[in-house]
Formats: structure tokens, sequence, C-alpha cells
């Protein structure tokens, strides 16, 4: 079954990445041709144009923000694997370009469990174990800031436990802003052009069951910070000028561990949502009104995600069944 598929920043492919340890790119160029001219083709099937298997567990990646299928030196993604660094890989030959390796304190390699590049493209982050290192794209190997995002073990403080999410704001926010969360139920934010030493952190309230965030994504208008977490009700939001309640919440059953995916569509109005029975949620977050759901699989939606320009949708189904 399909975890996670994410559209490329050009909308001409969409990677996934398979419960086989596999990422899938599918061409979908004359899919969107033929919407963005309104002319009405064939049904198209999805046609894998490159299939990369991994030997551990792919745990994420994500594509080069300015990724121009016309330009190929723009053609690649990052992706986290487990006990490897992280790789930059080529979409085009699926080919590694470079590797870049974070190390513990007993010089051991460690695992990224999220990973994004910056919003410029010129930095690579990933989010370890009380760890977020930033990596620069141009020089591979060990990090440029290699940040704890707790003060010691014992601690209390800080961001806790597995960093599962990182995601750079957008362009409208101030260069640098990097928002991350933890599956201890922690959510932070950090200034990643400095040292990474000072970040502000909240939970998740406990009415929402939270188990561990699985999902982070800024809204489209860069003030507020969205997130799902495994077996939970809803999806929570925080307006980073004011974190001291919840700004708005939205119901989602998630009684699962597994990553259910959101997004927010190009004109920035629409939040969409995958659910357990297979089908898509649209929420209005402007006007409040009621949401509408569609049915779309016939299983669990795991993967959503928005078309950079279009209103198309990408959704991946698929999970264990014992």
């Amino acid at each position: 079954f399909i975890r996670s598929a994410k559209w490329s920043p050009d909308g001409t492919l969409v990677a996934t990445n398979t419960d086989n340890n596999t990422l899938r790119l599918y061409d979908l160029t004359d899919v969107v041709s033929q919407y963005a001219t309104q002319t009405q083709g064939a049904k198209t099937s999805l046609s894998t144009i490159m299939q990369i298997s991994h030997g551990e567990t792919l745990l994420d990646y994500a594509w080069y923000p300015y990724m121009n299928q016309h330009a190929p030196a723009t053609c690649c993604l990052i992706e986290s694997t487990s006990d490897h660094p992280l790789h930059l890989r080529d979409s085009n030959s699926g080919g590694v370009r470079a590797s870049y390796a974070a190390y513990n304190a007993k010089e051991l390699l460690m695992t990224a469990s999220s990973t994004a590049f910056s919003g410029d493209g010129s930095s690579v982050f990933g989010g370890y174990t009380n760890y977020i290192a930033r990596f620069d794209v141009q020089r591979p190997g060990t990090p440029v800031d290699l940040a704890s995002t707790s003060p010691s073990r014992r601690s209390r403080g800080g961001l806790k436990g597995i960093v599962s999410c990182l995601v750079p704001a957008p362009g409208s926010m101030p260069t640098g802003m990097l928002g991350c969360a933890s599956f201890s139920g922690q959510i932070g934010l950090v200034h990643s052009t400095t040292d990474m030493k000072e970040m502000t952190v909240w939970r998740m309230p406990e009415e929402y069951r939270c188990c561990g965030i699985t999902e982070l994504k800024w809204a489209p208008d860069g003030m507020h910070l969205w997130a799902a977490s495994r077996q939970s009700s809803h999806i929570v939001a925080w307006d980073i000028r004011d974190l001291r309640g919840p700004f708005a919440t939205m119901p989602r059953a998630c009684p699962t561990q597994q990553r259910m995916s959101f997004d927010f569509d190009a004109a920035g109005t629409q939040l969409v949502a995958g659910e357990t029975d297979g089908s898509i949620t649209f929420h209005d977050i402007q006007d409040q009104r009621p949401p509408v759901r569609i049915a779309a699989h016939g299983d669990l939606v795991a993967g959503v995600s928005a078309h950079p320009f279009y209103p198309l949708l990408a959704t991946a189904s698929g999970q264990r069944h014992f």
C-alpha cells in the first residue's frame, strides 16, 4: 500500500512511498496539460517512470523547492532512510547526487525521521532523536549546525524525543522560520538561520488525545501552523502570534498509528484531509461552512497532496490488514 504522495513543485510529477520501501515517480504532465487547456482527453492511467527500492525503511522525502522538469539540475529530492545518511536523489536518473550524515556524541550515525529543504533551497534539514541538523546543499557530508532540541536528557524543557516533522515557513514569513514536532506530542518554532538554539515549544492539548505528532503544515497565510497526531480526533491549528491556546480545530477521526496527511488547496481556502473510511473531507477554513465529504478509495486515505497551481488533488490509500 502507499504511505504518502507528494506533487513536485512544478506540478508535473507525483512521488509516492509504498510499504515495501520503494520510492515511485509518476509523470502526470498529460493530465495537467489537459486540465490547463480544458481539452477532453482519454482517461490517463498512472505510469511509473521510475522505481527506486530501498533496503531499509524509507521514512521521509521532500522535493527541491525550485524543481523544474525543463532544468535537469533542479530535478531532485531529498530522502531519509533508516540507518542511512540523507540522500539527494536525482529524479531523472535515480542516482544519488550527494549524502548528508549526522553523528551523535558516540560517533554513531543517526537516522533522520524527517527531512525538508529550506525555502530558498540552499539548506537541508534533518530531524533526529533530540537533534535538528542543518546541511549546506552544496557541501555534502556533516552538518553546518547540529542543535539539541532539549537542554539535557533529564530536562523537561525543549522538544523531547524523535523529531517527526520539519516544515519551513512559506515565503510570506520571515526567512529561516522552521516548524518542528515530535512523537512526544510537542511542537516547536526555531530560527534556522541562527545557531538554532533558541526554540519556542508548546504541547498539543490533552483533550485531543495526542499520541505523537505525525503531520505538520503551514497554512498558506503563513501565520497559522496546523498539526495532526495519531490516535486523535482533531486537526489543531495555532496562531504563531499568540500561542496561549489553539486558534482552530477541525474534526478528523484518526484511531490508527499510521500517518494520515492533510493539505491546503492552491487557493488556500480549503483544508483537505483523508479519512479512515476511504473518503476525503473538505473543510472551509475561511467561512467555517460545514465540511464536504466525498468517497475516494476503498481503504484508509493516508496521502493527500494538492497541486501547486491547479485545483487537482493526488491521494493515496492503504493500510496493513491482519
